[in-house]
């Protein structure tokens, strides 16, 4: 049986077909997708920006960090804020203007050598009878364990007991043992070590804590690539985080306890 005459599928799927003509169709979908272009267009310039500025940040503060603890302590606290802010941001956090870093928690020596210019910022006398277990008097941060090496080796001299704190030498758990058997005038190590030293193990209180320390010193050695312990990737976020979870909160707790870069 003939039936009645149907649209067709076309026409019925989209009845618009009918009402406009089929030019006015294209110039509409064709302005839509040079929209659509143009919001990607300007996506990939903002991103293009966004990582431009990134690494234009990264480069200052690289130039920055080499020969940075020849820099007044203004500087030096600018240029830890900023490092700091930095790192924060990129993984999305933010970081409050109260723990900020400021001029006077800062102290420097325009002594030429790694040794005299420690003589110039801390008292050789409280450092050979210090005594306090678990939080030396000095610590120093080092871009990789061979540089520590070489700090306590410059630093023999001194002839007292430094904790080593930084991997291929002993591990985490023998560290602790360590930290927590005797007192330590000074502790040399590397960023990430010395962060989970610093870290509670259950209802144990941490083997390492800044309680009684009074210098936190960043050495600025520059590696064979140009980059210092604040600026490497590799020890950069570590020596922040440390800075920011565990440096700062002293310093605005206590009046002696200082930063130095040597």
């Amino acid at each position: 049986m003939g039936g009645d005459d149907l649209c067709s599928d076309d026409e019925f799927l989209n009845p618009s077909l009918q009402d406009f003509p089929e030019e006015t169709q294209v110039v509409e979908v064709t302005e839509e997708v040079e929209q659509a272009g143009s919001k990607r267009k300007r996506k990939g310039d903002d991103h293009i920006n966004e990582l431009t500025t990134k690494k234009s940040c990264m480069k200052m503060l690289i130039n920055t960090s080499r020969g940075v603890e020849k820099q007044a302590p203004d500087v030096q606290a600018t240029f830890l804020w900023t490092v700091m802010n930095h790192y924060v941001q990129l993984k999305g956090d933010s970081i409050s203007s109260d723990m900020k870093i400021e001029d006077f928690h800062l102290r420097t020596s325009k002594a030429d050598s790694l040794l005299h210019r420690l003589k110039d910022i801390i008292s050789m006398k409280q450092l050979k009878k210090w005594k306090p277990i678990g939080s030396p008097m000095v610590l120093i941060l080092c871009i990789s364990a061979r540089r520590s090496v070489a700090v306590l080796k410059e630093l023999s001299g001194l002839k007292i007991r430094a904790a080593k704190l930084f991997a291929k030498h002993m591990s985490v758990d023998q560290q602790r043992d360590m930290l927590k058997g005797q007192a330590f005038g000074m502790a040399v190590g590397t960023p990430n070590r010395i962060q989970v030293l610093c870290e509670d193990e259950g209802k144990s209180k941490a083997p390492l804590y800044l309680g009684k320390t009074t210098h936190v010193i960043i050495d600025s050695h520059v590696n064979q690539k140009g980059y210092t312990v604040c600026t490497l990737p590799d020890t950069a976020p570590d020596t922040m985080d440390f800075l920011k979870q565990r440096v700062v909160p002293e310093l605005k707790k206590r009046r002696d306890i200082k930063i130095s870069f040597l």
